[in-house]
């Protein structure tokens, strides 16, 4: 072969890599589709689905709602392109059929890292935050404690992100930005909270704070009698939001424990054999218990990756034996019929019949995505990322937890940290630090992600005195004090 052709063959590889679309590349890295037929009692069926290796650094999962908020609708496609998915299936079940398409709400409890999306009690796709996926029943529970004075006072609300009609009486529910940009319902106190604070407490409709709280609280004997009493603008108010396990009645802080999960239902494989109880799992609606239609389900393989697929039309029974005839060790149904839908590498492999409140979607980051630990404690709110071998996180994160006062001089782009005898400033996109008025070179700039300051995570740790390791497995950072 002469030198020319060589080199043209080269430079067409080249051009092929250069412009492989992004999907081929991520299913080089863990993510893959596939379809398949398989016949059960007399009947064939074709199955597609979707397989990621939760191990993957690049990959995240997690729920997504409608862009106006829950219990609005949008298409399927659009919430895959908004989420930035690389793969996706419908979600959870809805009220499709309200007129009002303002309160086609969610049936099934959503949890995004470490967090309510909404409450709720479901069989359910959980991934926890050692990587691994289970398919079990879930209860969530928001437990509030407020602080005033030397005196404290403690409430469940009925929900977070759940929706009551406005002649529900006495309801008290949390509501996140996940839900609406301001709450309005009438008949109830509005309690706003933010940074552990309460801001306000108003009858007023009421802004929701961009990582905060505002608890409805409906006017009845009770509420106006003991809880309201108990609120006080200023208060210091603590959440805890927690999961119980049917599978083990073991309940955990979500934030520690999960970091997604979806609920629906019902379930359809356990340990590799068909575990179909409709009722059992809550669920007697004979067109959806017995009817042959078009499904959607997501299960764990025998590699324990995660499933997410659509078969033709099937009952409930049809479907579990075909996925466990696949080998699927865990499966669950997802909401089917017109909802069904899957995405794959910018592909619609089935395209849903109506608009969707909700899906789950497999997310790709170009940087790998680190786990945060400090003091034993997980970090859930936001992840680090590796950038030319440093792992970088968000400052404010890190500094608070290791407690480190900081502050940020946004005239001078300064950010000042200080903890016992040290003090440490840093400038973003400067790889030069300054320690005790003393110059240190970094291996990596700090720099500014969608308008968060991320530092160099091990030098920022060690020099503010903690130790820190790595696990390479589940690509997790710990931090530990001096």
């Amino acid at each position: 072969m002469s030198w020319r052709r060589l080199a043209a063959g080269v430079a067409g590889c080249l051009a092929l890599l250069l412009w492989l679309p992004r999907g081929q590349a991520f299913a080089a890295s863990g993510v893959s589709y596939e379809t398949s037929t398989s016949s059960y009692g007399g009947k064939s069926f074709t199955v597609s689905w979707v397989t990621a290796d939760l191990s993957d650094p690049h990959l995240r999962v997690m729920p997504v709602t409608a862009e106006d908020g829950i219990g609005h609708v949008e298409s399927f496609g659009s919430l895959m392109e908004r989420s930035d998915a690389v793969a996706g299936v419908n979600g959870t079940f809805f009220d499709a059929y309200e007129a009002d398409d303002s309160k086609r709400h969610p049936n099934g409890l959503m949890i995004d890292s470490g967090g309510f999306v909404r409450s709720g009690e479901n069989v359910a796709l959980a991934i926890r935050t050692n990587k691994t996926a289970l398919i079990h029943r879930l209860t969530t529970q928001l437990n509030v404690k407020v602080k005033h004075g030397k005196s404290s006072y403690s409430f469940k609300p009925w929900g977070v992100n759940t929706y009551y009609s406005d002649d529900v009486a006495g309801q008290v529910i949390g509501y996140t930005r996940a839900y609406a940009s301001v709450i309005d319902k009438p008949g109830g106190a509005k309690v706003i909270v933010e940074s552990g604070k309460i801001t306000a407490i108003t009858e007023s409709a009421a802004n929701v704070p961009e990582s905060g709280y505002v608890f409805f609280i409906g006017h009845t004997s009770g509420n106006d009698r003991y809880l309201l009493p108990n609120l006080h603008t200023g208060d210091e108010m603590e959440l805890e939001a927690t999961v119980a396990d049917g599978s083990n009645w073991i309940t955990e802080t979500a934030a520690q424990a999960w970091e997604s999960a979806i609920g629906v239902g019902p379930k359809l494989v356990t340990a590799g054999a068909v575990d179909v109880d409709a009722a059992r799992d809550g669920f007697s609606d004979p067109s959806m218990v017995s009817s042959a239609n078009i499904r959607s389900f997501v299960g764990v393989d025998g590699a324990g990756r995660l499933v997410l697929g659509t078969i033709s039309s099937a009952t409930l029974q049809q479907m579990a034996n075909v996925l466990a005839g696949f080998g699927f060790q865990e499966a669950m149904n997802m909401d089917g019929g017109a909802s069904s839908g899957l995405y794959y590498d910018g592909t619609m492999k089935r395209t849903p019949g109506r608009l969707l409140s909700n899906a789950l979607v497999i997310k790709w980051y170009d940087q790998p995505q680190v786990q945060v630990v400090v003091n034993d404690r997980f970090v859930n709110e936001f992840r680090g990322f590796v950038q030319q071998d440093v792992t970088m996180v968000p400052f404010r994160g890190i500094l608070e937890r290791i407690g480190a006062e900081f502050s940020w001089n946004d005239q001078n782009r300064v950010l000042t940290a200080k903890r016992g005898k040290t003090e440490l400033t840093l400038r973003p996109d400067v790889a030069e630090a300054v320690v005790n008025g003393k110059p240190v070179k970094l291996q990596q700039a700090p720099v500014i992600v969608d308008g968060h300051i991320y530092v160099p995570l091990r030098f920022v740790a060690e020099t503010l005195g903690a130790t820190v390791a790595w696990d390479q497995a589940l690509y997790r950072t710990s931090l530990q004090l001096k």
